[in-house]
């Protein structure tokens, strides 16, 4: 069984129709062994807190990404920065789904342009909700370089390793 550690991210494969879009813009012509559509992390207690689409930021249960979803970790996140992520995570439930997030990204790995863009307080996609609202927060910048990360650009952080999957 899985060790888990509260701030894990979950790494997710979709099978819907919204995930192998995104996972298309996102690799394109160069398949990946694993395709990422979805990020969330892990709080404890077998519970992960997420950004979905369809509802607001929430809890969810770890097993319903059993079977394709793989766990990595961020060995440099301190004690400190751990309890302060969770805070955030927890701060953040309720949140909206930043919808308009979405085709900005599309141009971004369509067309190789970064267009202006300001989140909205508490909005987010799943993986700006870890990436920078919870991680880069805490001070460890998991995409340098990169303002509103995809999955994809958190699957390649070098901050952060494959410990397992579900």
């Amino acid at each position: 069984m899985l060790n888990l550690t509260p701030c894990d991210i979950v790494l997710v494969d979709g099978s819907g129709f919204i995930s192998k879009a995104i996972e298309k813009v996102e690799y394109g012509l160069n398949p990946a062994p694993r395709e990422y559509s979805h990020v969330a992390g892990y709080v404890g207690h077998g519970q992960l807190i997420e950004a979905e689409g369809f509802r607001r930021t929430g809890y969810a249960d770890l097993g319903k990404y059993s079977g394709y979803a793989d766990v990595f970790r961020c060995p440099s996140m301190s004690y400190d920065q751990r309890e302060e992520a969770l805070k955030l995570a927890r701060w953040n439930v309720g949140g909206r789904y930043d919808w308009k997030l979405l085709p900005w990204e599309f141009i971004r790995y369509v067309f190789k342009i970064a267009l202006p863009y300001r989140e909205p307080p508490k909005a987010r996609i799943c993986s700006s909700l870890w990436a920078v609202g919870i991680y880069r927060e805490v001070g460890i910048d998991l995409c340098p370089g990169i303002r509103y990360p995809t999955p994809k650009d958190v699957s390649e952080s070098k901050l952060l390793i494959k410990v397992g999957s579900l």
